[in-house]
């Protein structure tokens, strides 16, 4: 009888995550040249122009690159609804501390919203090697000139069935987390932003104690709008901003009816 072959299972892969690569340097105090990898074939190189001047302009200029090249260009190849599975290699130290706001730099805070937001949770590690990046004067340098104001928002645009255009604040996210009472989702940006592409969303009547209560708070109610499904007792509270006419979404509760 001939014996059983030993049969060998080979491990599980190591899980792989996705990386971008950033390395800024100066050339000026309002500009800065960011070189930028995703593995070793998709890269390029970023000639970034703030229109303001700064001493720190390379640090500025890396984390507009990094918004930019994962949210605007997609790099990934798919829009991050969350940092977890994302890796982050920067040349400045004070990116890392910036996402874990330790960072003393207050000046950047802003320019970092998308660390402390989309992308938060990702793997950051600090490098400046320059290992298969691309050399300047190959015909791939793609000029970025920044708006500051776009760069420093904290807030992202998205598109849903029901409600139209709807800007998503970072305080509607935290609280988001904070109230929902069915766990604890580990990508609340997506996780949000999923709901809200529900096709059935309407607009909800408020009684007259929140209709006071936003008065005092926005300073009016005729721009005050809560929307929701009727079998859910997920609220959203949106503003109507008087410039763009769009919706921002500004806190999230659950009310039981």
């Amino acid at each position: 009888m001939l014996a059983a072959m030993p049969i060998t299972i080979p491990a599980m892969e190591k899980f792989t995550m996705m990386t971008l690569t950033t390395v800024s340097k100066k050339t000026s105090n309002n500009s800065a040249l960011v070189f930028w990898r995703v593995g070793t074939k998709r890269k390029g190189i970023l000639d970034v122009r703030i229109d303001f001047d700064h001493e720190e302009a390379d640090l500025l200029a890396e984390l507009v690159a990094i918004r930019y090249l994962a949210l605007d260009k997609q790099v990934f190849c798919r829009e991050p609804g969350a940092g977890s599975g994302y890796k982050l290699v920067v040349s400045k130290g004070a990116i890392k501390k910036l996402a874990l706001g330790k960072s003393s730099k207050k000046f950047a805070f802003k320019f970092a919203a998308c660390l402390t937001g989309r992308l938060k949770g990702a793997t950051i590690e600090v490098s400046q090697s320059m290992e298969f990046m691309d050399e300047p004067g190959e015909g791939n340098v793609e000029l970025l000139d920044v708006d500051k104001q776009a760069y420093t928002q904290t807030h992202d645009e998205i598109s849903t069935p029901a409600i139209g255009p709807v800007l998503v604040t970072q305080h509607a996210i935290d609280q988001y987390q904070a109230r929902i009472t069915s766990g604890d989702p580990k990508k609340p940006w997506a996780s949000l932003v999923g709901r809200l592409q529900h096709p059935e969303l309407q607009v909800q009547p408020f009684d007259e104690k929140v209709a006071r209560h936003k008065a005092r708070k926005y300073g009016r109610v005729d721009n005050v709008e809560v929307w929701g499904h009727r079998d859910s007792k997920f609220k959203y509270l949106m503003v109507i901003n008087d410039d763009n006419k769009k919706r921002v979404l500004v806190t999230v509760f659950e009310r039981n009816e």
